[in-house]
């Protein structure tokens, strides 16, 4: 068993004080704190983090409160135990990495890195998927973040022996993959629960070490560009009931278009200040100044109102996506225009920063609840198609997986105001990793 702070536990427990005299607890206590930890797992991974409560911790974990405060101080301190095990675990995986090198030998070290990475993912994803939201609030987990993101840049910049990106831009590109990593196993979670035959995990951890080595090392064909023997991937569709949704606005009238769109205003208040879970129909009648039984004339219910939040802020995006440069076909004389790339990024950057609070709402509602998990699926899957679309002129790899990666990227990207450097990074990943337009920097 590993601690807080990656070192060695002792064969026994501390005691939190004023909690007990005896400092130490014996092998009943460790299967008390793990009963904790997996409960934590459980409860995040159903609920998200912020509306879990010390009793439902130690509810779950089968123990009382007094018990639980032995071991850890705060559902907080839990999250920092947890997010302490991922750390030294990716950690871990980053160190087994063998030397990158622009061979076929640097691509399959790069793969069994991705695999390594995917298993983590996979036992502890409720952590991935509760640990931003928490880190924005709580600076001792932002710290603990940036902390390990530095230390595995780090790593995987002592495993390079030779790459072609200039050494001022190698972090930030590192830093950026590292982030779209997770981000892609998310995605590709959320599609496979609708399209389970079309994305399966070798499927994506191939396309991940593609875009990885590439992005590190250019293009080089039968290394990170193979073609792959899959078919096509399947159109994922909305609800048809919730697709219509935002289209009832234009059939109100003037006065019940103001009190649809209160409602719509207040939901994106309430949602972003306390989240899918912490949000109730009363908070977000009282924020719109109107009464319980007005909202559900025009929402069914909280799920109904988060979903035509998302839907309707999809529209901006649509329009920035079908607007990112087309690249040149293979051997076609057209000129690719690096500063056009670049302004495009400065503009999803902006639209996407405006939207990202519902777009977090988004993700912590589709791990939550079932009914609106497909159409969290078609969302993924529409941005999913229309990167495809962009990728298909490069004329090599597996399109319809390295659109999932692309569209990690860009969330991870666009998920908050970003500096030269982030954006200089994102197009160089863009280029050499998606499009092998650009074998230097």
């Amino acid at each position: 068993m590993v601690d807080a702070a990656g070192a060695s536990a002792p064969e026994s427990i501390a005691r939190r004080v004023p909690f007990a005299d005896n400092p130490t607890v014996g092998q009943r206590g460790r299967l008390t704190q793990q009963r904790i930890v997996a409960a934590a797992l459980q409860v995040f991974g159903e609920g998200g983090y912020h509306t879990a409560s010390i009793a439902d911790l130690a509810r779950r974990a089968g123990c009382s409160r007094v018990a639980f405060y032995q071991y850890f101080s705060s559902k907080e301190d839990v999250l920092r135990y947890l997010a302490g095990q991922v750390t030294r675990q990716v950690g871990a995986s980053v160190e087994a990495l063998g030397p990158l090198t622009p061979d076929a030998a640097g691509w399959a070290a790069i793969r069994e890195w991705v695999e390594r990475y995917a298993d983590i993912y996979e036992h502890f994803g409720a952590v991935f998927h509760v640990f931003e939201s928490a880190a924005r609030e709580t600076p001792s987990l932002k710290a603990l973040n940036v902390q390990a993101a530095t230390a595995n840049i780090a790593l995987i910049r002592s495993r390079l022996t030779a790459t072609t990106l200039a050494p001022h831009d190698a972090d930030g590109v590192i830093g950026l993959l590292l982030g779209a990593t997770a981000r892609t196993f998310y995605s590709a979670e959320i599609l496979r629960r609708a399209a389970p035959r079309a994305y399966p995990r070798a499927r994506v951890d191939d396309a991940l070490a593609d875009v990885i080595h590439r992005a590190l090392f250019g293009l080089i064909p039968d290394v990170n560009a193979r073609g792959r023997d899959t078919d096509a991937a399947p159109l994922i569709d909305f609800d048809r009931r919730a697709a219509g949704a935002p289209g009832q606005r234009s059939a109100l009238t003037d006065a019940a278009r103001a009190t649809y769109d209160a409602l719509l205003s207040a939901g994106y208040e309430v949602f972003t200040k306390r989240g899918y879970h912490g949000a109730r129909v009363d908070d977000v009648a009282e924020a719109a100044g109107l009464s319980h039984g007005i909202f559900y004339r025009y929402f069914a219910n909280k799920a109904d109102l988060a979903r035509t939040l998302v839907l309707a802020a999809m529209a901006p995006l649509s329009g920035t996506l079908a607007a990112i440069p087309t690249p040149p076909a293979p051997g076609s004389e057209q000129a690719w225009s690096t500063e056009t790339l670049r302004d495009w990024l400065r503009t999803y950057n902006k639209i996407q920063v405006s939207e990202a609070g519902i777009i977090r709402i988004w993700i912590d509602a589709t791990l939550h609840e079932a009914a609106l998990g497909t159409d969290a699926a078609a969302a993924l899957d529409w941005g999913r198609r229309q990167l495809a679309h962009f990728l298909v002129p490069r004329g090599f790899g597996d399109v319809d997986a390295e659109a999932i990666v692309t569209m990690a990227l860009l969330d991870v990207f666009g998920g908050g105001h970003r500096s030269a450097e982030t954006l200089e990074a994102a197009a160089l990943v863009i280029e050499r990793g998606l499009l092998g337009t650009r074998q230097s920097s």
